[in-house]
């Protein structure tokens, strides 16, 4: 379902991941919207793509599931969006000043003859290079969402990702593609690589390769894994790129030296490989537990057999064997690992 609008006003919003609530308003009907939608704001003109859905405590919802932000059609609301702060050196009087005389050709002006708006009073040559700087650069942030929509990536990846790159965002994909991987854990390495083939990219070039080796550990990540045996790697990587077994492997070579990944020998000589930064967060953890290990157990409780019994008195519980193995764990020890869910009953 598809609906065309205005954003009348933000009801909430997560300035961590931009995930929005909105009263939205159509020519037809006002509802509300959720759905991610970074860089939005009151005032602004959507397309919207998404569903209908009915929440149990707010009742009928529009939930997003794309949108495009539109530049305003209409004399007002080109006014409004100008007048909303958004665009640096401009505020409501300047606004109407510059739609009374340009009307809706402001936008082109904005775009592309900024030097015109000297005619207006208070705006000076100077100020005009600041004002076009600024409604160019929301302009480009709006591309940016819809131009990674081809590649699997919605709109709260968008924002992330232009916050790393920055105003040249598009022109950084378009010269590699990949760059995606390392930049969006939900970026889809097949999605990518066929628009990347399409644009020219080479089946056996590195950048290809070392891409497809990287994404390879990340979907071993993904479930849960932080190394991947060699061969297993090895073998993945082949069927994913179509490439010779020699080329991976000497990528993978490339990509150590660069320290984007490391190799290690473990027991009966096989060769786990870990993405660079998951091996330092688990040598990490692993160097703080041994140091943690070897402190002087100053938790442990005097008595404690006796102490845990009268505790079960009072309260009415008995704890199973093991249970109390994993309490004398904990007592006796400055680290324990204790696995599996909890259970009730």
């Amino acid at each position: 379902m598809e609906l065309k609008g205005e954003v009348k006003e933000i009801i909430y919003r997560n300035e961590i991941n931009s995930y929005t609530i909105a009263n939205f308003e159509t020519k037809e009907v006002e509802t509300t919207i959720v759905g991610y939608l970074p860089f939005i704001e009151k005032g602004d003109t959507l397309n919207i793509t998404g569903n209908i859905v009915e929440h149990p405590e707010y009742g009928t919802q529009f939930k997003v599931e794309t949108f495009e932000k539109l530049m305003p059609e209409s004399i007002d609301a080109i006014e409004k969006y100008l007048a909303s702060g958004k665009i640096k050196g401009i505020g409501p009087a300047t606004a109407k000043k510059m739609v009374d005389k340009f009307g809706k050709e402001v936008i082109s002006i904005l775009r592309y003859e900024p030097e015109k708006l000297v005619c207006i009073k208070g705006i000076t040559k100077e100020k005009t290079v600041e004002i076009s700087n600024s409604f160019n650069s929301n302009w480009d942030v709006w591309r940016i969402v819809g131009y990674l929509e081809k590649y699997g990536i919605g709109a709260s990846g968008a924002e992330a990702i232009y916050k790393k790159l920055g105003p040249t965002t598009i022109e950084q994909i378009e010269n590699n593609p990949y760059i995606l991987i390392d930049l969006s854990p939900k970026a889809n390495f097949m999605q990518i690589d066929k628009i990347a083939i399409e644009m020219g990219m080479e089946l056996d070039s590195d950048t290809r390769i070392k891409s497809g080796i990287k994404y390879a550990l990340k979907l071993a990540t993904n479930n849960g894994h932080c190394t991947v045996l060699y061969e297993n790697l090895l073998q993945f990587s082949k069927e994913l790129l179509g490439v010779s077994e020699e080329m991976i492997e000497n990528n993978i070579i490339s990509l150590k030296v660069n320290k984007e990944i490391v190799i290690e020998d473990r027991e009966e000589n096989k060769e786990w490989v870990y993405l660079q930064n998951y091996y330092n967060a688990e040598k990490n953890i692993a160097e703080n537990l041994l140091a943690l290990n070897n402190y002087l157990n100053v938790k442990e409780i005097d008595n404690f057999e006796k102490k845990l019994k009268k505790i079960e008195e009072n309260s009415d519980i008995e704890l199973s064997e093991k249970q109390k193995e994993a309490l004398y764990a904990v007592q006796n020890n400055n680290v324990c690992v204790i696995t599996g869910g909890p259970r009730y009953w």
